[in-house]
C-alpha cells in the first residue's frame, strides 16, 4: 500500500468514505463509524492518506469458469457472500467493466448499508451512500455523494458458496467516477 502527502497544514483535504455520514460540519472521529481505521486516521492526522487501493480481483486460475470465486465475506448481519468471476451480465468482470467498481467497494457497501431489502430468497439489495469528503484542521465536510447498489444472490451453490454479488453500480449513472471505488474504507 502507498501513501501519498497530503497538503500543507490548514489546505483542503478530499478522500472519500463508503457509509452513513453526519450532516453538516463533523470531526475526522465520525470516520470510524463506517469502517475507517485507527490507522487511516492515524495516518490523515500525520498528513498521509492512503492511495488508491489495489483492486483484489485482477488474476483467476481459468478466466473461462464464471463461477471461480475472488472474494468471500459476511455482510453486516453474518450474511455469507461472495464475488465471482462472472461474465458479462454478473459478478466481477460486470461490476468492474461496466460499471467501473471494484470488489471492495462491494465489500463495504454491504457491510455498511443504510439500507438492506430481502426481495427474494435470491436477491438482496444493498444501498449505501459514498461520500466525497473535504477536511480542513480536522472539521470534515462531505461535499459530493453517490449512491452504490448492490445485488447479491445469496443462495448456495455446489461449491457451498454464495453464488455472490450479480451487480454492484452507482444509482442514476452507468459508469461510477474513480473517486468512489476508492474510498478509504474499502
Amino acid at each position: 500500500m502507498s501513501d501519498t502527502a497530503l497538503p500543507a497544514a490548514g489546505e483542503m483535504e478530499t478522500f472519500s468514505v463508503i457509509g452513513e455520514l453526519p450532516r453538516g460540519e463533523f470531526g475526522v472521529s465520525a470516520l470510524q463509524k463506517v469502517g475507517v481505521t485507527d490507522d487511516e486516521l492515524a495516518r490523515m492526522e500525520r498528513g498521509v492518506i492512503r492511495a488508491s487501493p489495489a483492486e483484489d480481483a485482477t488474476m483467476v486460475d481459468d478466466p473461462n469458469d464464471p463461477y471461480q470465486i475472488i472474494a468471500t465475506w459476511n455482510d453486516n448481519r453474518g450474511t455469507a457472500l461472495s464475488m465471482r468471476w462472472g461474465n458479462s451480465s454478473w459478478g466481477w468482470l460486470k461490476v468492474s467493466n461496466k460499471h467501473n467498481l471494484t470488489t471492495a467497494a462491494a465489500r463495504t457497501t454491504t457491510k455498511y448499508p443504510e439500507s438492506r431489502v430481502v426481495e427474494s430468497a435470491s436477491a438482496i439489495r444493498y444501498r449505501t451512500p459514498v461520500h466525497r469528503v473535504e477536511c480542513r484542521f480536522g472539521v470534515c465536510q462531505v461535499v459530493e455523494t453517490k449512491t452504490v447498489r448492490v445485488i447479491a444472490n445469496p443462495i448456495r451453490l455446489s461449491d457451498g458458496k454464495a453464488k455472490g454479488v450479480i451487480t454492484a453500480y452507482c444509482e442514476g449513472v452507468v459508469w461510477c467516477p474513480d473517486w468512489v471505488k476508492n474510498a478509504i474504507n474499502t
